[in-house]
């Protein structure tokens, strides 16, 4: 755990950080980087996870400088900044694991399915994702096209997490519905991943 500096030069040395001195900002990384660095390793049990958690922890730091003035506890808000980065790099790699799976699945039934089948599959996914609102087209396709989660599309979108968890959860309700009509059940499990 860092020393904690005396008020008055902890005070000083987070002005001179708002200040965007650099020489003050890297004595403070060094100061902080081990104790943050073992929270997100205990969370992520990943070494370079743990690296980009710690990475961006500080950029998130630098590029709020600013605002570093009102904090009042560095080291709370800084393990409360480190675990939500660290939960956030979890739901990242749930995400890109399950997409990894989804790509498994699909390569499997291509490998029994015929061209004119596929075609069909395709067809099917495409009229149903063409049958959504707009926003949740949108959603859709940030989150299974692009590979952001419900929380990043929230943010961008300025929308609440709830309304876009609601929102992906309708489309893809719609879409299985579509391949269950037509009997396409493996694709709709792995739609459900």
């Amino acid at each position: 755990m860092p020393q904690e500096l005396p008020n008055n030069e902890g005070s000083a040395l987070l002005l001179r950080i708002a200040d965007g001195d650099e020489q003050a900002f890297s004595s403070f990384f060094f100061a902080w980087a081990p104790q943050l660095s073992a929270i997100a390793m205990k969370i992520l049990k990943n070494e370079y996870a743990r690296q980009e958690v710690v990475q961006e922890v500080f950029i998130k730091v630098w590029l709020h400088r600013d605002k570093l003035g009102a904090v009042e506890n560095m080291g709370a808000w800084l393990r409360k900044i480190t675990v939500n980065q660290s939960l956030l790099a979890l739901q990242r790699h749930v995400a890109e694991d399950k997409r990894l799976e989804v790509i498994q699945l699909w390569r499997d039934s291509q490998e029994n399915a015929s061209h004119l089948e596929l075609k069909e599959i395709q067809r099917l996914v495409n009229q149903a994702i063409n049958s959504l609102s707009p926003q949740r087209k949108t959603i859709y396709r940030m989150n299974r096209v692009e590979g952001k989660t419900t929380l990043q599309i929230a943010g961008e979108l300025q929308l609440s997490h709830g309304y876009v968890r609601n929102a992906l959860s309708a489309a893809l309700a719609v879409i299985r519905e579509r391949l269950t009509e037509s009997g396409w059940l493996l694709l709709i499990f792995s739609l459900s991943l």
